[in-house]
């Protein structure tokens, strides 16, 4: 039997899981999260690593297709930081600057894996490989800045009161560590992790991402 301690720290559990998947951060991590398992699961499963692979594509692309009804969003984002900057509201300059970075560059991101996408679709005639590899140049772009921003927050706050800091910031350098190996060139250690690794820091990126919402 179940007693009512445990029926009650269920339902608050089951609650708050609604209450995170009902938005489109936890959604896109939820899925993503799961994305990357499948990809690091079809690494030891020979028998059925194409199909666990293929799920794990039609996720991703799932993911592709929810955010493109993101842009609004990232466009009042881009007016709230201008707004912020007209106004002299910026607090630290490198924190604020390296921020509206980010920002900025994955709204430039959005627009132009819109693109990628939709001549993927053939419904426009640019070529989607090259657009799908500015994309990866923007997202490390962002990533560096994110990085940097939380590293400069981290010394502005000191150690001890920047727990939640150092997590955002173990998640953006696993996703660089991961993304960097997806470069075409030989640089540093691109094309040089496995599947399995470059998975597994997708997936550590991930997971707290989406321990950051619950």
């Amino acid at each position: 039997m179940v007693n009512s301690t445990t029926l009650a720290h269920l339902n608050t559990n089951i609650d708050h899981l609604s209450t995170v998947l009902s938005s489109y951060a936890g959604r896109d991590k939820a899925i993503r999260s799961l994305a990357f398992y499948l990809q690091l699961r079809s690494t030891t499963s020979s028998e059925s690593s194409k199909e666990i692979l293929a799920l794990a594509k039609q996720l991703s692309a799932a993911r592709l297709v929810s955010r493109q009804f993101n842009h609004p969003s990232m466009l009042k984002s881009c007016r709230q930081i201008w707004q912020a900057f007209d106004s002299g509201r910026i607090g630290d300059p490198l924190e604020f600057f390296t921020g509206a970075a980010v920002t900025g560059i994955y709204t430039v991101y959005g627009v132009v894996e819109l693109l990628a996408w939709l001549s993927d679709a053939k419904l426009l005639g640019f070529e989607s490989a090259r657009l799908y590899k500015w994309c990866l140049y923007l997202w490390l772009s962002a990533l560096i800045n994110g990085i940097i921003r939380q590293i400069r927050i981290i010394y502005r706050k000191g150690i001890e009161k920047s727990q939640e800091d150092i997590l955002t910031l173990i998640g953006l350098s696993s996703d660089f560590i991961s993304g960097l190996n997806s470069l075409p060139h030989k640089f540093l250690w691109a094309g040089k992790l496995s599947m399995r690794q470059s998975a597994t820091f997708s997936l550590l990126a991930s997971i707290i991402g989406f321990y950051k919402l619950w």
